[in-house]
């Protein structure tokens, strides 16, 4: 195991603030609007991005490449492999699989804007390997088992039970595949005052937990996924908050345009809550499918 990060942290899961789950359409919704006002302010990533300091003043479509290519690099994936990216959204991080490493991807959502979006993309880039995408939720995978080589959980953990979402995906592995999973985590103990500041911008984003690492380190071993790295990476993504409010700020008037005032407060407010949490960082863990 790589750098280690503290484990001493309240599940969020078990709150009541937030709502066990979410219907699909309603997570369509949610991601159409947030798509239109993300991609207006920092590009078509949807995830955090990298830094290497405060000085860093890499553009923010930059710098979540940055990260997608830190994340892809652990898959060990390769011409003839075949990956599956679970929440894989507008397909960026899927061609970019196919792109620079020659396997085939099979991207799953149930957001069917954001995979029309992907296949799109994917004509665009024409990659070379084979990306192909499919409605299909992640805990109930249309795939015979030991179907992939790799998986990939990018920033879509929260939306999930992460008990049931280890055991869907280590059942489609291979024995000895990989599994990467990079996400979220509040560092820390919470507190009241936290889970109050951050629990509107969970709710907006339709999440249902926010566990610790050792809550997946927990699931993945019950699934039959042994650990082989963990790698806090909080310090380069703080930035990504801060940054992204900012873009977000300098567009308040057409965000005031397109959702209301009082809508467009809301939703700024909860952005401007969850960057100003010291306590949010991100994780990057590797698991292997156990032979």
């Amino acid at each position: 195991m790589a750098d280690a990060v503290n484990t001493d942290v309240t599940n969020i899961a078990a709150e009541p603030r937030w709502r066990a789950d979410y219907s699909h359409r309603e997570i369509e919704e949610t991601y159409a609007m947030l798509t239109a006002l993300e991609e207006d302010a920092a590009g078509p990533d949807r995830h955090f991005g990298m830094w290497r300091g405060a000085d860093d003043r890499t553009p923010v479509e930059e710098a979540t490449r940055r990260l997608t290519d830190l994340v892809v690099g652990k898959l060990d994936a390769a011409a003839g492999r075949t990956v599956l990216d679970v929440g894989c959204g507008n397909g960026r991080p899927a061609v970019r699989i196919a792109e620079t490493t020659g396997a085939s991807v099979v991207g799953v959502d149930i957001d069917r804007r954001a995979l029309a979006a992907a296949a799109a993309y994917a004509r665009s880039r024409r990659p070379g390997a084979d990306v192909r995408f499919t409605y299909a939720d992640a805990l109930r995978l249309p795939f015979p088992d030991a179907s992939f080589d790799a998986a990939l959980a990018f920033e879509s953990t929260p939306h999930f039970d992460v008990a049931r979402l280890y055991g869907a995906l280590a059942r489609v592995l291979r024995p000895g595949g990989r599994l990467v999973v990079e996400t979220p985590y509040v560092r820390g103990r919470t507190t009241e005052d936290l889970l109050d500041r951050i629990g509107p911008f969970l709710s907006m984003l339709n999440a249902v937990s926010l566990d610790p690492p050792h809550e997946h380190l927990a699931a993945a071993r019950y699934a039959g996924l042994d650990i082989t790295e963990l790698v806090d990476i909080s310090p380069c993504v703080r930035g990504s908050f801060s940054r992204l409010l900012e873009e977000l700020g300098a567009l308040h008037g057409r965000l005031t345009e397109r959702l209301g005032s009082r809508t467009a407060t809301r939703l700024l407010t909860a952005f401007a809550d969850w960057a100003d949490a010291p306590q949010i960082g991100g994780v990057v863990m590797t698991f292997t499918r156990a032979s």
